[in-house]
């Protein structure tokens, strides 16, 4: 890779990208353990493959909320690293196995620093999420502040308990 004259984060090209340094193996869907790295942004689901560096090309976005977006992914991956660790292991018995308490910037800083540094270039794998559509939520509905309660939910037939 040439000369960064733009800073950090910046190729030449003036395009930020994100690096899955591959420190640890996370399960798919499937099941199947590989060092690739999925994350969500905006019902969207980015995967980037291990130990390789993927320009950030979203649409618009302006170069300071991909910035913050890749920040983000960052930290996305240092939190699902740190809970595949022995330490992290060990913070849950310590606790009781209940959530364990630790200082994120400590123990993040080296691996969202990781993700930030450049590795050989690859192409990130994007597909579209499903969004949750109204209709598929139960018992909740938007209301304004003077709307007739008793009206809106007329037809609501109460759940017994135990039968959800």
């Amino acid at each position: 890779m040439n000369e960064n004259n733009y800073g950090v984060g910046l190729y030449n090209d003036g395009v930020f990208f994100f690096t899955n340094p591959g420190l640890a193996k996370f399960k798919d869907k499937f099941g199947n353990e590989s060092t690739d790295f999925s994350t969500l942004w905006n019902n969207r689901e980015y995967t980037f493959k291990g130990k390789t560096t993927v320009p950030l090309l979203i649409p618009s976005t302006t170069p300071e909320e991909v910035q913050n977006i890749r920040k983000q992914f960052a930290k996305n991956y240092a939190t699902a690293w740190f809970h595949t660790t022995k330490r992290y292991q060990e913070l849950v018995k310590k606790g009781g196995y209940i959530p364990a308490t630790y200082d994120e910037d400590t123990e993040y800083k080296d691996v969202i620093q990781a993700c930030l540094t450049a590795l050989p270039k690859s192409n990130a794998e994007v597909r579209q999420v499903k969004n949750d559509i109204e209709e598929d939520l139960k018992g909740s509905k938007a209301v304004g502040s003077k709307a007739n309660l008793e009206k809106i939910f007329e037809d609501y037939e109460i759940p017994e308990l135990g039968a959800q």
